[in-house]
């Protein structure tokens, strides 16, 4: 087993996902934890993540100098490395020249680069670096702007590394962590999703008990494989709730009602509460704004539907770790991104919360979905936020702006799947800009909306790129929306990876 260290950087949970990816349990950890707690978990293996801070800036997390005289390998990934040379008595200072992205890297022999070829492209994002090496360390990486790129010490077994191997925009990233595991630290494989899925249902029984359950479940992948395993754990006790918030798309509830007969749910209603969320809207801009109207809207039905069912204990939810991670979930380092619906809940709240997937990945999630025997179908539908159409449309939410964005996305979704793109791509849709331009339509000016389409592909929605679509295609649904949706005159292809830029626009 493996201890991440998770210093609020946006890709501690990332690594510890790659790490599971290879076979091996991973467990994330607070910097303060204490040693002999530390001792207690048995790790083969520590690795520092990054953070949004520099080891020199004031309340920047650190470890307990004793964990390094516990002999244990240890990798640390971009402020790792820096938290490692700071501690051990180098020197790490603020860089004019930052290097945001992709670089090519100069690697020397290492046990960390086995079996990598150099040069390679690699991921940063930092602003600080390594100037001076800790005693015994030697440089095994370097690039044109950071001289320590990597570093080692083999006779201690700590490394460390200024770039992500983490994301899928260093090719070899996964090699070097294995390397790291396997070759460095000989840790054992341990990590089964089949073995992961017995576990959450075992320990649902044991937790739910004979009380009842509500979730509300929107169709979707999260919702949909959460609400069955709390179905295979407690069939008689889970009441499922949709709630029709005027902002989904205009083949959601068609798509829901084909998961509830597929899957088998008992106990299910829909509740149309459109006019309340577009009413709650009103006058709304700021997108955080939006998130805490939807929520505490969503959760005040909850409430009164829980009521109606009567004596009901827990709530359950679709949350998985990237929805933790951008609401800054749960460590008290971590930069916020933005809150997600289902981990920013009301003050109030009596019901206690039940997550089945909160340690999950998405592509972990869809695994599990199908060890459960959930049709491919809906397991492969893209990813749609729970706020909905409401941060996809930037600004206020009007019915006239649902309404021009539910047509401009109909159209980019039905010609990506009469194209047999939809299956190769992991999530498209449309968004309405709060701007408007000039155009011309039949000699006549015209002064309207502007859309944009974004279709990314990605393994852990955590980090992606923008998916290469076909010119002709793009072109074929760009005419089809000016000519068929009144309202916008320009259409534009958002060309933006993550990060630096998030999936969504809110």
């Amino acid at each position: 087993m493996v201890l991440v260290f998770n210093f609020g950087g946006q890709y501690a949970h990332l690594i510890a996902r790659r790490i599971r990816d290879l076979g091996v349990k991973a467990e994330l950890v607070s910097p303060d934890i204490k040693v002999a707690d530390l001792k207690k978990l048995s790790p083969q293996a520590l690795i520092f993540s990054g953070s949004p801070f520099a080891p020199f800036d004031r309340n920047a997390p650190k470890v307990n100098m004793e964990i390094y005289d516990l002999k244990l390998p240890i990798l640390g990934i971009c402020y790792g490395q820096q938290l490692i040379a700071d501690q051990l008595g180098g020197k790490v200072t603020s860089h004019e020249k930052k290097q945001f992205g992709k670089e090519t890297l100069n690697i020397k022999s290492s046990q960390l680069f086995s079996e990598i070829k150099n040069p390679q492209t690699v991921w940063f994002s930092h602003g600080a670096q390594v100037d001076t090496l800790p005693s015994g360390f030697k440089i095994i990486g370097s690039t044109k702007n950071a001289k320590v790129a990597a570093m080692e010490n083999s006779a201690t077994n700590i490394f460390g590394i200024q770039f992500h191997p983490e994301v899928t925009h260093t090719p070899s990233g996964n090699q070097i962590l294995s390397n790291f595991l396997f070759k460095i630290a000989k840790v054992k494989k341990d990590w089964d999703l089949a073995e992961v899925k017995d576990e959450i249902i075992k320990n649902l029984k044991n937790k739910i008990g004979d009380e009842k359950v509500l979730m509300a479940v929107s169709g979707g992948v999260d919702s949909t494989v959460a609400a069955t395993l709390i179905k295979v754990a407690a069939p008689q006790n889970l009441h499922l709730v949709f709630i029709d918030t005027g902002l989904l798309r205009k083949y959601d509830l068609a798509d829901l009602k084909k998961v509830e007969i597929a899957v088998g749910f008992k106990n299910f209603r829909i509740v149309d509460a459109s006019q309340r969320f577009l009413k709650g809207l009103k006058g709304v801009v700021e997108p955080e704004q939006k998130r805490k109207v939807i929520a505490n809207l969503y959760f005040e039905i909850l409430d009164e539907e829980a009521k109606k069912i009567k004596n009901v204990r827990f709530l359950g939810q679709g949350t998985i770790y990237p929805d933790r991670i951008e609401s800054a979930q749960p460590t008290k380092h971590a930069d916020k991104i933005k809150s997600h619906h289902n981990v920013t809940l009301p003050d109030g709240l009596t019901l206690e919360l039940i997550e089945p997937l909160a340690d999950l990945y998405k592509d972990e999630v869809r695994k599990i979905g199908r060890l459960l025997g959930i049709p491919a179908e809906f397991l492969d539908r893209h990813p749609f936020p729970g706020p909905g159409l409401a941060i996809r449309i930037l600004g206020e939410v009007t019915q006239e702006r649902l309404d021009i964005v539910k047509e401009v996305d109909e159209i980019f979704i039905s010609e990506l799947k009469a194209n047999n793109i939809y299956e190769k791509v992991n999530q498209a849709f449309a968004a309405l800009l709060p701007v408007k331009s000039v155009g011309v339509m039949g000699d006549e000016r015209t002064y309207s909306y502007i859309v944009s389409l974004r279709s990314v592909d990605t393994t852990d929605f955590m980090t992606a790129d923008w998916s290469k679509i076909p010119y002709k295609l793009l072109e074929k649904i760009s005419s089809r929306i000016v000519n068929e949706v009144r309202g916008v005159n320009r259409v534009v292809y958002d060309i933006t990876q993550k990060p630096p830029a998030t999936i969504e626009y809110e």
